[in-house]
């Protein structure tokens, strides 16, 4: 049997280790992914509190580290996941490529600006380290499913789409820009319409227009988080919809249909829903790790479209009013 690769986990915080517990069915913190996974074994956790990862290290077990090179002193680290708030991520993987480390699996986004996410991308290219980034739907094989469906034509011809979120653009708005370079098309241009402060001081939602390869719109539409928390998605095709809500956890899809009511008029009609995987999508990502570690597949969301999902996410904070 092979070797399992040695996980480090640095940031003890609720994605790191407390958004569930071993016992949940679900998996929603990388702890639970990489213990889960027989392909890997975890070393341990670091946090800025060690009180922190001590509490984590506790309910998954490896040990709490004081520090990163604490860690790396001690033994073998092949994968490290970098899950410390935004805006500690570039310096962070900075510091992380000093290692011999494989593959580090990254919160989003990379960083705060696109030339220190451009930095990254080409100095782990030029290391030869991995580097993943957790846009969690890319991991969700029924809406891989969908993207298969889109560019094979099965829907039709994309008409206009609207996706609402909240909590910064670069935290939460980038999950949404990434879904839809992932299912529709590239991002060819923005037009800023609103901006809402509602949680990072430097980070707002911002409202906006993207003009997709092609030339169709897509409507991105920010919900102040303090009202309530919001990710859902409308496409429209010339055949078929796609509405994706309860964040992505389930989806529904409309066909054309003739209307019964009025002769001549078309209706969309809804003739099916799927509940997804997202609430396995950690795990499902910690897959796909290993099997680029151990067999060269490819990585589901890699440094490019961090990078990418990131670019755009800052020309929509450049163009505010």
């Amino acid at each position: 049997m092979a070797v399992p690769f040695s996980v480090l986990i640095i940031g003890a915080g609720n994605i790191g280790a407390f958004f569930d517990t071993p016992q949940s069915s679900a998996v929603l913190s990388h702890a639970h992914a990489f213990t889960r996974h027989p392909g890997f074994l975890l070393r341990g956790f670091v946090d800025a509190d060690p009180e922190r990862a001590a509490r984590a290290a506790q309910l998954w077990g490896g040990t709490a580290f004081g520090s990163v090179e604490e860690a790396f002193a001690g033994g073998v680290v092949d994968v490290a996941v970098v899950a410390v708030p935004d805006e500690y991520h570039y310096p962070l993987l900075l510091d992380l490529a000093r290692y011999p480390v494989k593959l580090v699996f990254a919160e989003k986004p990379l960083a705060k600006s696109a030339e220190q996410g451009a930095e990254i991308m080409g100095l782990y290219h030029r290391l030869g380290i991995g580097l993943a980034v957790n846009y969690t739907r890319r991991y969700v094989p029924e809406l891989a499913g969908l993207r298969a469906q889109i560019a094979d034509g099965d829907f039709g011809n994309y008409l206009s789409g609207t996706g609402y979120y909240g909590k910064g653009t670069l935290h939460n708005g980038s999950h949404m820009v990434d879904l839809v370079r992932f299912l529709v098309a590239e991002i060819q241009g923005v037009s800023v319409v609103s901006r809402v402060d509602d949680f990072y001081p430097k980070d707002p939602s911002c409202s906006a227009v993207l003009t997709l390869a092609g030339g169709a719109a897509f409507f991105l539409q920010a919900v102040d988080c303090r009202s309530y928390t919001v990710f859902e998605l409308d496409l429209l095709f010339g055949r078929k919809r796609i509405r994706m809500t309860d964040a992505g956890f389930r989806v529904e899809l409309q066909e054309v249909r003739d209307s019964a009511r009025f002769a001549g008029y078309r209706n969309l009609e809804v003739c099916g829903t799927q509940d997804t995987r997202l609430g396995n999508a950690l795990y499902l990502a910690a897959t796909n790790i290993h099997d680029h570690l151990a067999e060269g597949a490819a990585l589901l969301c890699g440094a490019e479209d961090g990078y990418r999902a990131l670019a755009l996410c800052c020309d929509l904070l450049k163009a505010l009013p």
